[in-house]
């Protein structure tokens, strides 16, 4: 399955979500993915279940898609992300004492 993926809330929000949840209910992905309808819910738990199939991977249930395969058939690296929101975090502390 083909979709556009719709922008993340932040990379904060998406590192945050991604340690805290294992699995992921319509809640979670709307908090993740702000602004998004039932449809694109809907589409965006068929392309997890799609790539757990494709890896094996029995669901949780049948409400929900698990964290780490979602992410990855979402195109989210968590590594890449982490690495980022290390950065964004190193970066505001720079800020802030050149501000002072």
């Amino acid at each position: 399955m083909s979709m556009n993926i719709p922008q993340i809330a932040s990379v904060e929000t998406a590192v945050r979500i991604y340690n805290e949840r294992f699995c992921l209910y319509n809640k979670d992905i709307r908090e993740l993915f702000p602004g998004i309808g039932p449809t694109t819910v809907a589409r965006l738990k068929e392309m997890a279940r799609a790539e757990a199939s494709l890896h094996n991977m029995l669901q949780y249930d049948g409400r929900s898609v698990l964290t780490r395969i979602a992410y990855r058939a979402w195109g989210l690296d968590i590594d890449q992300l982490t690495h980022r929101l290390r950065k964004i975090k190193q970066l505001k502390l720079t800020e802030r004492k050149e501000a002072k």
